[in-house]
């Protein structure tokens, strides 16, 4: 069995420091860490994000969901996941870890970033391109799949400017899709 976990370093910003506002500099004490625990069959935390009120971690997974910690009495819960992730029957717990061909229709997340003042937390999908998500969770919307009339093959990284809300994100290839990306280098 594996047993995958995730180690999040106490080095974004507390609710208290978002508080005090981009001005001022709240130093950083990296010797807080905290293990959590995956849930049994979820692998892969590509992505960490806290919301605007410091609740999280949020991560994204191998599954095509991403995960929010509500603390040790709540553990993991679903908190967004892709718009063919249900219609796909992605929810069917399976006792296989996913596969490059469940990848591909039920989503991989790969950058999470909140925007502070909607609290819209967005997505960017190897295979579903950048969505986004309200506050409450649920069926992330896609906003795109294609920049300048190229498609984008596998989008990996999202920021969000928080005064202009301007969203900015990556896609590692033009020519690869992720799943063939990781079939070159072996990865399945």
């Amino acid at each position: 069995m594996i047993a995958i976990s995730i180690l999040v370093l106490l080095l974004v910003p507390s609710a208290a420091a978002a508080r005090l506002g981009p001005s001022v500099t709240k130093p950083i004490d990296a010797s807080e860490t905290k293990h959590l625990e995956l849930p049994k069959l979820v692998i892969g935390p590509e992505s960490v994000a806290f919301d605007k009120h410091g609740a999280g971690p949020y991560v994204s997974v191998s599954d095509g969901r991403v995960l929010k910690y509500g603390g040790e009495g709540v553990g993991w819960t679903t908190f967004a996941y892709s718009p063919s992730y249900i219609r796909n029957n992605c929810t069917t717990k399976s006792s296989e870890l996913p596969t490059p061909a469940t990848e591909s229709s039920c989503g991989r997340p790969l950058g999470l970033r909140f925007h502070r003042d909607s609290g819209y937390l967005y997505i960017a999908d190897a295979y579903m391109g950048l969505m986004r998500v309200g506050p409450r969770g649920g069926e992330a919307t896609v906003l795109a799949t294609e920049a300048a009339g190229v498609p984008l093959s596998f989008t990996n990284g999202v920021d969000v400017d928080q005064v202009t809300g301007d969203v900015y994100f990556t896609s590692s290839s033009t020519t690869y899709t992720r799943a063939k990306q990781e079939t070159r280098r072996g990865a399945y």
